[in-house]
């Protein structure tokens, strides 16, 4: 329940109500005077104000502007909601590309054929040819839907979201590159080609193929996550890049930490790169014991490294070797569809891959389960 109350008199109390932030970043709030005899009676008539605003609105922020919302209520409420990459870049594609055609309309009146036309006609904004794709217009539809379920869910200015209407046409003539998850038989051939590669380059792909985990969860190893005498490895942080530089951030995606059992042959390249990351700073001077991070993969000053550059490294490795490249997220997608392949339980593929629902992972391995299912159903022919 949002608000507060006051007591003015022995039967009178006022309720306030928030609505958001005023431009000096003291908070905007509606109130009212009521009749009650009690804090428990005053209390009962601001559940109802609640309930009575949830359903109807109120007239204040009825009136107000896309920019105005944008600026004042979407701004605070998203940077608590959202991820910080994600915040930035809706807020950029915000700003970019709606605040100046959406500005000055007020946020009920903005229609789904209005949306339908900004979207499917948007331009790139830099100087490289040609059009927008039809997945980055999906992206920058979510970023002005994510506006209106601010509108909805927090400040009950409307009760339907105009983008869920808006569907992006197909692209007609255009090559769609998709990269599939590299098959048992050519994990085989890439653990073949990684025995003769440098140990830095063994121990990041093998962490990816070996823990499905994120480019940013990889990122953030440090020495204190391996145990090597449980043969475990736990996730508890990971790295994001942001407009003002690289930031640890506690936690994971979607769960506060995750342990997984790996092989003892991935621990140990593990500890050879350790060794190689100790003889490095002792090359340079710097003392271990004086650093507050111990990156696997991070430079040897305690700093860590961009999570895209883990791509940028297997795509050198790919390209040198001629091996399918397929991006460094999809080794995500190579261990759990591997892991399925070999009956591991749905449940336990899940755990390892961090995802909060396990109707999520059912979802996106949904094909490598049909071909187990079919396989199973094959074993039946026998009797027949």
């Amino acid at each position: 329940m949002k608000g507060s109350i006051e007591k003015i008199s022995n039967s009178t109390y006022r309720l306030r109500y928030p609505i958001g932030t005023l431009p000096n970043g003291n908070p905007d709030r509606i109130s009212k005077v009521v009749k009650a005899k009690t804090d428990k009676d005053a209390y009962m008539e601001l559940a109802k104000w609640n309930i009575d605003i949830e359903k109807k609105g109120y007239s204040k922020l009825n009136s107000i502007t896309f920019k105005n919302f944008f600026e004042n209520n979407w701004k605070k409420e998203a940077k608590l909601n959202l991820e910080e990459k994600t915040y930035e870049e809706y807020e950029s594609i915000i700003e970019s590309r709606f605040v100046k055609k959406l500005g000055n309309k007020k946020i009920i009146d903005i229609k789904p054929y209005e949306i339908k036309e900004l979207v499917i006609n948007v331009k790139r904004l830099d100087s490289r040819k040609g059009s927008v794709s039809r997945q980055r217009k999906k992206r920058i539809l979510s970023a002005l839907s994510n506006v209106f379920i601010v509108a909805i869910d927090e400040y009950r200015i409307i009760t339907e979201n105009p983008c869920n209407s808006v569907r992006i046409p197909k692209e007609k003539n255009v090559e769609i590159h998709t990269f599939p998850p590299y098959t048992t038989t050519e994990i085989t051939e890439l653990f073949k080609i990684l025995r003769g590669a440098p140990l830095r380059t063994q121990a990041i792909i093998m962490s990816a193929i070996t823990t499905g985990a994120r480019q940013g969860e990889i990122a953030a190893l440090e020495e204190r996550h391996f145990n090597f005498s449980t043969n475990e490895v736990t996730f508890d942080q990971r790295i994001i890049a942001l407009k003002e530089g690289l930031k640890r951030k506690d936690g994971l995606k979607s769960s506060n930490s995750k342990t997984m059992i790996v092989p003892e042959q991935y621990l140990n390249v593990i500890k050879e790169q350790i060794e190689l990351n100790d003889q490095d700073r002792h090359k340079l001077n710097i003392d271990k014991n004086e650093l507050k991070h111990l990156y696997i993969f991070g430079h040897p000053d305690g700093k860590p490294i961009t999570p895209i550059s883990l791509n940028r490294h297997w795509r050198r490795f790919a390209d040198t070797n001629s091996l399918r490249y397929i991006r460094f997220h999809d080794f995500r997608h190579t261990s759990a569809t591997f892991l399925i392949g070999k009956n591991t339980p749905v449940k336990n593929v899940q755990e390892r891959l961090g995802h909060k629902d396990f109707s999520t992972t059912m979802n996106i391995y949904s094909h490598a389960l049909k071909e187990i299912d079919e396989k199973a159903s094959n074993e039946f022919s026998s009797f027949f």
